[in-house]
């Protein structure tokens, strides 16, 4: 039951972090034109590093913020329950009949 929760809070995660990037992308291709947007739709880690280094000249300094926020606490997921999240993990071992 804890790995259904636990999964369910890592998609809202996840979900919470696709919408930060998808507003970080469209400032994105509202100041560096279409040549960078493109790079930053193939490349979310640009995005990333472009949102920190203009939070400040283009408002978006809460949705960084929320964002780096929210990966960390996928990484803590990750690393923590990554392993529960296996489907099937522990194996169940097979009886055997005589």
């Amino acid at each position: 039951m804890a790995g259904g929760l636990i999964g369910i809070v890592g998609l809202l995660v996840g979900i919470g972090c696709l919408i930060c990037f998808i507003i970080v992308l469209i400032k994105l291709f509202q100041n560096e034109g279409t040549l960078k947007g493109i790079l930053g739709l193939i490349c979310g880690l640009y995005t990333f590093i472009w949102g920190w280094m203009n939070a400040n000249n283009h408002g978006i300094k809460n949705i960084m913020m929320i964002w780096t926020l929210l990966l960390i606490i996928q990484l803590v997921l990750n690393f923590a329950f990554g392993v529960s999240l296996i489907p099937g993990y522990p194996a169940q071992p097979t009886p055997v009949t005589p």
